[in-house]
């Protein structure tokens, strides 16, 4: 019996500065609550507005990259998880939401958690705008759209980008324990110099992200970015302008990817990781074949910010 994941659950870091810290995520669009582990570290939890209990993990620390989280939707796939090599026994999660959970160390040293039980809320109904007028549906009689200043409405963590020493040997890892589906492969140079995948989780005719995960081989290790799913593209502008309003340092967008097609927008917290604002990505369920995508698509945008070279 082989686990599914059927979704990315959380991001986990380190960060020296928790206050700083919620006042990036305060801004960039979750709610967040702060607690103290048995062993006494402080640690800032952040949610969005889907019932999760939370989608980004903080304790204080040396700023580093921890770990990510997946979702399985049953308790025999934690069974099956912990029988493979190098799984801990399953535990209780001291955290808000409960559940439990499998933990792995992957070939680059992150924290894996594979979690299943968790206690959501009811989701939170985002703020709607009025209909969009098109050039062929003029749907918005005598209304104006009036939009109200604040931060982006964050939904979910949609999906991460780690780097890795040996992207097929991380490739085989993830898709052994969680199930993974290649979306669209990358390759630098010639086709068979695979570099990295955009992968999403199998769940049969139940259509998905186009990515959950993604792998790129790297000159080093750590996460590139977090990806948190808005509300719509109205909502991303919103909070385009709150982060910038904040002084917070921006990274790339705004524009609209190839692969995946999301509308985009990333800003650094104040450590410097990556967190990304995302609306309207590609929705793939299992038969889609797999694609094979040159790397000027993975850096490339069907409309707007190009993406700077670093210097």
């Amino acid at each position: 019996m082989s686990a599914r994941a059927i979704d990315i659950a959380y991001v986990h870091l380190a960060v020296e500065d928790l206050d700083r810290l919620s006042e990036f995520i305060a801004r960039f669009g979750m709610t967040s609550t702060r607690a103290t582990t048995d062993d006494g570290r402080a640690v800032l939890y952040s949610s969005g507005t889907d019932g999760a209990p939370y989608q980004h993990v903080a304790e204080q620390g040396e700023n580093r990259f921890v770990g990510v989280a997946f979702e399985v939707e049953r308790p025999e796939d934690l069974e099956a998880l912990a029988a493979v090599s190098g799984a801990s026994e399953i535990e209780d999660i001291q955290a808000p939401g409960g559940g439990r959970r499998v933990r792995f160390s992957d070939p680059n040293g992150y924290e894996v958690s594979a979690i299943q039980g968790w206690e959501r809320t009811a989701p939170s109904a985002p703020q709607e705008r009025p209909p969009i007028n098109t050039g062929t549906a003029r749907v918005r009689l005598r209304e104006p759209v009036r939009l109200e200043t604040r931060p982006s409405q964050v939904k979910r963590l949609g999906h991460c980008v780690l780097f890795v020493r040996d992207f097929r040997e991380s490739e085989a890892w993830y898709k052994e324990r969680f199930g993974f589906l290649t979306s669209d492969a990358i390759h630098a140079g010639p086709e068979e110099n695979v570099i990295g995948a955009f992968m999403r989780c199998d769940r049969g005719d139940m259509p998905v992200d186009h990515h959950t995960l993604f792998l790129l081989q790297g000159p080093g290790t750590g996460m590139q970015h977090a990806a948190f799913e808005v509300h719509d593209w109205d909502d991303l502008m919103l909070g385009h302008d709150a982060l910038e309003a904040g002084g917070y340092n921006h990274n790339w967008g705004i524009g609209k990817h190839i692969l995946g097609s999301q509308v985009f927008d990333y800003w650094h917290d104040p450590f410097g990781n990556v967190m990304e604002h995302f609306t309207d990505g590609d929705l793939f369920d299992s038969t889609q074949a797999p694609g094979l995508m040159p790397i000027q698509s993975l850096l490339g945008v069907q409309w707007g910010a190009r993406m700077q070279p670093p210097g």
